[in-house]
């Protein structure tokens, strides 16, 4: 197996509540208003995104912490000569887990997650991240150190940086792995208020911090 590797800068993809606090260990994602998205050359080689491709989500309140992971449903990358040009993944929301508990306790929070109170997944069953600020060229996947993109959920979409740890190329499967350091966004930018004391005041100790920590691993062939 090739394997290129390459230094963390900063901070993907998605809030899913519960949010984390001063002690995080991910670098924040600062989210901006959203713009063009990358367009593939003529010619590209289109990946499909395996589904099992995940997020993992940390988010944290006074009383502690829950974690769990969050599943691609499809996506795509394409790649040329050795460089990316344009990608995208839909996230199946419904596909939430919750880690940090067992049996009914797991199953409670992931009835709440997916609830109007926080991703409103029978409404919203999909969030999307697209790729956008590449070059005409396409980045070299040997020195990818960062990747932009607009994130979209519940019909809110915002662009933000994500840190590149690594990309391997398994050359006798033809797979792309693509891992991301741990990062941060703010939920609270995409709507999701439930605890949050950007909209709600008299919260106590009550409160769930607005900050996510995130990290991903994408395969692609």
């Amino acid at each position: 197996m090739r394997k290129l590797f390459f230094p963390a800068l900063g901070t993907l993809m998605f809030s899913l509540a519960l949010g984390s606090c001063g002690n995080n260990s991910g670098n924040a994602s600062t989210a901006t208003d959203s713009v063009a998205v990358a367009t593939a050359a003529e010619g590209a080689t289109t990946l499909s995104i395996d589904s099992t491709s995940y997020l993992n989500w940390k988010g944290y309140k006074p009383a502690g912490e829950h974690f769990g992971k969050i599943f691609a449903q499809e996506g795509s990358i394409s790649v040329q000569n050795g460089r990316l040009l344009a990608g995208s993944v839909l996230i199946k929301m419904a596909s939430i887990k919750v880690e940090d508990l067992e049996g009914e306790m797991a199953q409670k929070l992931k009835g709440h997650l997916e609830s109007e109170d926080f991703f409103e997944v029978s409404k919203y069953p999909t969030a999307k991240f697209e790729l956008t600020d590449i070059p005409q060229e396409g980045l070299d996947l040997s020195n990818i150190k960062e990747l932009k993109g607009n994130l979209t959920l519940k019909d809110v979409t915002k662009n933000l940086s994500i840190p590149v740890a690594s990309v391997t190329h398994d050359e006798a499967t033809g797979v792309y792995t693509i891992k991301s350091d741990k990062f941060v966004i703010d939920r609270s930018q995409w709507n999701v208020k439930y605890g949050s004391k950007s909209f709600f005041t008299g919260l106590g100790d009550k409160f769930i911090e607005n900050n996510i920590e995130l990290s991903f691993e994408l395969q692609a062939k």
